[in-house]
């Protein structure tokens, strides 16, 4: 599931990962899931892309996020290098409420960046303070 208002409901999150994300054929070996995926939501298979150019218009990152919500038992923030979610990440690194374990401002600026997460089952993470 793609998450959304993490700036507000980053407590509510753990075993946080990042990965980053070369290109969309590297996206694709990484779970075989993602071509029947890839299919259900665009209506062609992933490698007839290139001959869908027409009907196929959305930029990588449009791509991810789309595929990775169909995961519903993981939670997923897509970001690339200064985009909005990017600098929500800045600012909880700086203010260190979260640590990544990498600088969260060294990104490739041509790649995409996924924030892998679970959802915590500590209920008391869930009281906004």
């Amino acid at each position: 599931m793609i998450v959304n208002d993490f700036n507000v409901n980053f407590n509510m999150y753990e075993n946080m990962a990042i990965w980053q994300i070369a290109n969309l054929d590297d996206f694709f070996k990484s779970h075989e899931m993602l071509e029947e995926i890839f299919k259900k939501e665009y209506g062609f298979p992933f490698n007839e892309r290139i001959e869908e150019k027409n009907n196929f218009i959305d930029k990588d990152i449009e791509v991810t996020s789309k595929l990775l919500d169909y995961f519903g038992d993981k939670y997923f923030l897509v970001f690339t290098n200064k985009d909005s979610s990017h600098n929500i990440l800045k600012e909880l690194q700086d203010k260190k409420i979260i640590n990544f374990g990498m600088d969260i401002y060294v990104l490739h600026p041509d790649k995409v960046y996924v924030l892998e997460m679970d959802k915590t089952k500590d209920l008391q993470k869930y009281d906004k303070i």
